[in-house]
């Protein structure tokens, strides 16, 4: 008998279980509700699931189909050369590097929610770069296709600056942020040092490191940060 084999099994299981959690949820505001991430209701009730399920809901078509086009683009990368397992532990870690993120830089919101795998898709994105710095990536408002790790930086840096801004109000750039930082932190020290190079370093220090100095500072400092 012939086995079956299921090229790329963690990022297709991925988006086939986001599509089937959002048509589930359609019109299931019980379901939704009791997914998303809610701080308070993790501080509060205890629902620490909440810091994973986060990533199994969507707001709507468009906000599910750029996850999945993230998740179809460069999820095989890191499949390919890091495995089925570790690719899977890099997306879920990364959901939950997001909601822990928002968790500390959200802390005085009394009852912060967000939805959505971003942070997964985030975080594999920012391993997928680091591994192949040199992959071109094109910017949506831009018609030109840039270095991976110069986008990784650009894309690292100006979700921070998007914290303090009203948009923050509508797209968790905080849960970005959590999902690159661990991916990045997981992709980085996989990377072999023997074939390390100068671009990922850059990338790495440049593009994952700060946010974990923006973290720092807005612990320490919080009067800097968020102001209305």
């Amino acid at each position: 008998m012939n086995q079956i084999h299921i090229e790329f099994p963690a990022t297709y299981g991925i988006i086939a279980l986001l599509i089937l959690v959002f048509f589930g949820s359609m019109g299931n505001e019980n379901l939704t509700d009791k997914l998303i991430f809610s701080s308070e209701r993790i501080r509060k009730n205890h629902e620490y699931y909440r810091i994973f399920s986060v990533g199994l809901v969507h707001a709507g078509f468009i906000h599910l189909g750029m996850n999945l086009l993230g998740l179809y683009f460069f999820g095989p990368i890191i499949e390919d050369v890091l495995g089925t397992w570790l690719m899977l532990s890099i997306f879920i870690l990364s959901v939950a590097g997001g909601s822990l993120l928002s968790l500390l830089l959200r802390r005085k919101v009394a009852n912060y929610q967000a939805i959505g795998a971003s942070g997964g898709v985030s975080g594999v994105l920012m391993s997928a770069m680091l591994w192949y710095p040199q992959m071109k990536i094109g910017l949506l408002l831009l018609p030109v296709m840039i270095p991976a790790w110069i986008f990784g930086i650009i894309f690292s840096l100006g979700s921070i600056v998007l914290t303090q801004t009203p948009d923050r109000n509508r797209i968790s750039h905080e849960g970005h942020l959590g999902g690159m930082l661990f991916g990045g932190l997981i992709g980085y020290f996989t990377i072999p040092m023997e074939i390390l190079q100068s671009s990922q370093q850059v990338l790495f220090y440049f593009g994952v490191m700060p946010i974990a100095l923006f973290g720092l500072l807005q612990w320490m400092l919080p009067g800097w940060f968020y102001r209305k």
